[in-house]
């Protein structure tokens, strides 16, 4: 087998295991919620409440307009609230609502079950791969060009949901 060869079914591998998450995803009822990057932020919250936006951002590794529009499309949904930090009126904390928790089990219960075929170990070992090819894909696209088309592909992926 050829290095052309090997690299073209990774490919292939690739896409049919985004394919059947993503008709996982489908099946779970608050599929949107996690698409749209929102059940990490109810997720973050669940473990610690009361976080700045700044810091949902930092502790999920996402941007701080992201974070923004997250946080804003839950308000809205009645399941978290912004409330001024009384230690530093410049910053805005996030806390979930009563509603925000019962949304919170719902996330974890729709979480991807697939990851369950793996081991401990093995999820490990996925998840660095992962963050290799992330970090040097992120890399290779990280003039202001490319980072713009990154940022209109998110905003087309969430506002598809």
């Amino acid at each position: 087998m050829t290095d052309r060869l090997t690299q073209h079914e990774l490919t292939e591998k690739f896409f049919d295991l985004t394919l059947l998450f993503e008709l996982e995803m489908q099946q779970k009822t608050s599929a949107p919620l996690l698409y749209q990057g929102q059940g990490n932020i109810l997720t973050a919250l669940g473990e610690r409440d009361g976080q700045s936006q700044k810091d949902l951002a930092q502790r999920l590794k996402i941007s701080a307009p992201s974070t923004t529009e997250f946080v804003s499309k839950l308000v809205k949904k009645g399941l978290v609230k912004k409330k001024r930090s009384e230690k530093d009126k410049r910053v805005t904390l996030i806390s979930l609502t009563d509603a925000g928790r019962k949304s919170l089990q719902t996330v974890d219960q729709a979480d991807i079950s697939a990851w369950q075929l793996l081991t401990e170990s093995q999820q490990e070992q996925f998840g660095q791969l992962m963050d290799t090819l992330i970090t040097k894909l992120a890399a290779q696209y990280s003039d202001p060009e490319s980072k713009q088309q990154l940022a209109g592909l998110r905003r087309r992926f969430v506002s598809r949901v």
